[in-house]
């Protein structure tokens, strides 16, 4: 079965989402808005230039319309949040859209090409910067096309269409219906950023709180260990004390003996056999004494592992869905490929998540952003194998020597190194003492390449 887990959307809140789109979509209604009304000079002149005639009364009309658009404004979706921001802006550019129809059908067809140029640059440019559904940009091109039709029909009697295409009619058609594609793609594309955004703060905001709960274990830990230090402290003082008075008791019976074995000649054959007896049983108790002290001063490095069977596939599974926060701020895909069948290994369940949370985290830390990492856990010659590989940027041979020998070199060198550096090197050191084996490998063939292999037990 094979699990892509770059992570799709269906994750995010979607009051969250509904919330960033309305706000963005409030935004470019404010841009538009005011643009409209700074424009406005533009308009005047153009219509001074073309009809000059009735540039008094077209004058009059776009003050109207300014009025009413900010009435709307105000006391619509934008400013007091009183209707949709879509239904607002809609009616806002619809009033435009209408005027600027209107005057595009009844103008004379000598005046009707520069409007029709300015429409049609008004239609590309709304659709560029608004943020709203696609149904609305095509709504304003109906009643564009209707108030056009219709007008045009009742005021221009013995002209046909013909005549308005030909005058610039045909340069609007054709860019305003493809103005209501740029709109489609826009809105796409920016509803598609925001998803982006708030995926990458969801996971941001778990890694957060995943960090604030892993610095409130290391506190729990280091206040046990200094706890346990007291306690350790305080067993090996007391023992101490306790091996020296056991001694000097040993040592005083052992000195009465052998005075006593210096005048042995006056003792009875039972009293020599007692007093044998007691120098045996003191004997015994300094083997004891000394067995203690040698057990109280020794420190045992080796790790004492809890085996227990366990399902190598799931235990992969889990690890990599642990990893997916932080790959997804990375911009890295994570490709699973989990062999179907039974996978069951006999090993230590802790440190087994130990290997696969520094083998993984380490393969996420060290591959290059907007790449593709692949996990595959099949069965070879009964043996459970997890391939991970990554052929973003290669990291080379010499520098995987170095991060799998880490502890190698840091016991030789008694010096001091970080988690960061040492993943790897743990992992494969675990890895071995469990009876596994961690291989690496990076060329241009196989890119970056790990290999952890267990023996199965079923």
């Amino acid at each position: 079965m094979v699990n892509d887990l770059k992570f799709s959307f269906v994750n995010i809140d979607q009051e969250s989402l509904s919330m960033e789109m309305k706000a963005k979509a409030k935004y470019y209604a404010n841009v538009i808005h005011w643009t409209l009304i700074y424009a406005l000079p533009l308009f005047w002149l153009l219509d001074y230039s073309f009809l000059s005639a009735d540039w008094l009364w077209l004058f009059a009309i776009r003050i109207c319309i300014v009025f009413l658009s900010h009435c709307f404004y105000i006391y619509g979706g934008l400013a007091k949040n009183n209707w949709g921001t879509e239904m607002t802006l809609s009616i806002i550019v619809g009033l435009n859209t209408f005027f600027y129809a209107s005057i595009c059908s009844i103008a004379s067809v000598s005046s009707i090409l520069p409007y029709f140029l300015l429409f049609s640059i008004f239609f590309v440019l709304l659709n560029i910067t608004v943020f709203w559904k696609p149904f609305y940009s095509i709504l304003q091109c109906l009643i564009a096309y209707g108030v056009l039709i219709v007008f045009y029909k009742l005021f221009n009697k013995y002209d046909g269409y013909d005549v308005l295409i030909a005058n610039g009619g045909g340069i609007f058609f054709v860019l305003s219906a493809f103005s209501c594609l740029i709109g489609f793609n826009r809105y796409q594309i920016a509803k598609k950023e925001i998803l982006k955004n708030l995926i990458i703060e969801v996971a941001s905001n778990r890694v957060i709180e995943q960090n604030e709960k892993i610095n409130d274990q290391q506190n729990e830990i280091k206040e046990v260990n200094r706890k346990l230090n007291k306690l350790s402290e305080y067993r090996y003082s007391a023992l101490n004390m306790i091996l020296h008075d056991f001694r000097n008791f040993t040592g005083s019976i052992q000195m009465s003996l052998d005075l006593l074995k210096e005048t042995n000649e006056n003792f009875t054959a039972e009293q020599t056999e007692i007093l044998g007896y007691i120098g045996v049983g003191n004997e015994k108790l300094k083997y004891l004494s000394e067995k203690m002290a040698n057990s109280a001063e020794s420190e045992s490095s080796q790790i004492d592992y809890n085996y227990t069977d366990i399902d190598f596939g799931k235990a992969v599974e889990q690890v990599t869905m642990d990893m997916s926060d932080a790959a997804t701020m990375k911009q890295i895909k994570l490709q699973l490929n989990i062999d179907p069948s039974s996978t069951i290994v006999y090993l230590d369940k802790i440190f087994l998540d130990q290997v696969l949370v520094k083998l993984m985290s380490n393969v996420v830390r060290y591959s290059a952003s907007n790449t593709i990492v692949s996990i595959h856990l099949h069965k070879v010659d009964n043996k459970a194998v997890l391939d991970i590989a990554n052929k973003g940027k290669i990291l080379g041979s010499k520098k995987l020597e170095q991060l799998f020998n880490g502890l190698d070199e840091l016991s030789q060198s008694h010096g001091v190194a970080t988690q960061t550096t040492l993943g790897f090197s743990v992992a494969k050191t675990l890895a071995e003492q469990m009876g596994g084996k961690l291989t690496y490998n990076s060329d241009e063939s196989t890119g970056n390449f790990y290999r952890l292999e267990f023996n199965l037990s079923k």
